[in-house]
């Protein structure tokens, strides 16, 4: 049996859509999945939604991340109804937009949706006013109330005086100003992001990163968004979903998955990292030692993780917890190091110290801190050491 598109007064209400504390999720995605088959004979199946379920709560601005061909667009685009997904469900505030089990299929005018695409996606013979009163007529608002509501946008999104010109007669970012203008104008509940600022330069992508926050903080929706920026996550997003091959590795606050990555994916994809791997030699109450490449090092008892003597792990640090001196301070995680290469990037310096065959990234904000033939002493803390099970990231 084919799929069926429902009409918007007969969409179903999920029975699971009230959640803890009654609050609805914007979007709801359970056990959803997508595939493709390659082009050729025996090219195969792809499958770039692999059993995914994800919810965004109300006011969530959660970021998709993941390098390319991780399945980020292709999930955003079944959230939108663009695509249609092999299996599962997807509810948008509630109601029920796409189910495998019950053949619903609702295209994408019928989700109360806005969307931003990375070419923008403006109409080039019409007008700045035009291009984003287009929802609104399509809406059925005409008149003062769709020119006041138009004029009320752009000046949220700083183009009232643009309002005449074309899209031929505007900047990158200008334009990409009009889009947003042009998606929040319906006061649609749920905006979705296709990596909408990567064809900016940095310093206006910072500059659009920033109004958009202020923009939704004064305007008041939920979003979606896809990006493979890892600045542009950590900056944006209240939650991160790392994705991985078409499933979520990890989906957090921006700080838990830097500072707790639960995977050597995540810890090596966001961000810069050293990944030391090693043995349990000793466990107490704290503190566990792991035997490495380095000799013993002590790290910080992980509190979800069951750690027994013999267990293979991965020490995850970030050069930034390490310290460099020129004499020890410290009996343990302490090592002298010789300096390597030296990469100066404004708020710090890379150092990269060889001890042996192992290299650890270093970062201080003291430039000369590496100057000199003399080696350092190399160190960190044990509460700065992440722990994970080798099974889990292998």
């Amino acid at each position: 049996m084919g799929l069926m598109q429902v009409p918007r007064q007969t969409a179903i209400i999920s029975e699971r859509a009230v959640t803890v504390g009654n609050e609805i999720p914007a979007v709801r995605i359970t056990n959803l999945s997508k595939s493709y088959r390659r082009g050729g004979r025996d090219g195969g199946v792809v499958k770039p939604v692999d059993n995914v379920s994800l919810d965004v709560s109300q006011d969530d601005l959660l970021v998709l991340l993941g390098p390319s061909g991780c399945g980020k667009t292709t999930l955003l685009r079944c959230v939108a109804g663009l695509e249609r997904p092999d299996e599962g469900d997807i509810e948008i505030a509630g109601r029920l937009v796409f189910s495998s089990s019950q053949s619903i299929f609702l295209p994408p005018e019928e989700r109360e949706i806005s969307m931003i695409f990375q070419s923008y996606a403006l109409w080039p013979h019409m007008s700045v006013m035009d291009n984003i009163a287009y929802p609104l007529r399509a809406a059925g608002i005409k008149g003062r109330a769709a020119h006041d509501r138009v004029m009320e946008v752009l000046e949220a999104v700083g183009l009232d005086s643009l309002e005449k010109q074309y899209p031929s007669q505007l900047s990158g970012g200008q334009q990409q100003r009009v889009a947003l203008a042009r998606a929040i104008v319906g006061r649609s509940s749920l905006i979705l992001f296709d990596e909408p600022l990567s064809n900016v330069d940095a310093k206006v992508r910072e500059q659009l990163r920033e109004e958009l926050l202020s923009i939704k903080a004064s305007v008041g929706f939920s979003a979606l968004y896809v990006t493979h920026d890892q600045h542009e996550a950590m900056s944006l997003g209240n939650k991160i979903a790392v994705l991985n091959s078409g499933r979520i590795e990890q989906c957090d606050a921006p700080r838990e998955v830097y500072r707790k990555p639960s995977s050597s994916y995540v810890a090596q994809f966001v961000g810069d990292t050293n990944i030391l791997c090693g043995r349990v030699c000793r466990v107490d109450e704290k503190t566990i030692i792991v035997h490495t490449e380095l000799g013993e090092i002590s790290a910080a008892s992980p509190h979800k993780l069951r750690i027994n003597i013999g267990d293979n792990v991965k020490l995850v640090s970030r050069p930034e917890m390490w310290t460099m001196q020129t004499v020890r301070t410290s009996t343990t995680n302490a090592w002298l190091a010789e300096i390597g290469q030296q990469s100066f990037f404004g708020p710090y310096t890379q150092y990269n110290c060889r001890l042996g065959d192992t290299t650890i990234k270093v970062w201080s904000t003291d430039e000369a801190a590496g100057q000199g033939d003399a080696a350092r002493w190399v160190g960190i803390s044990a509460s700065d050491i992440h722990v994970l099970a080798s099974e889990v990231t292998e």
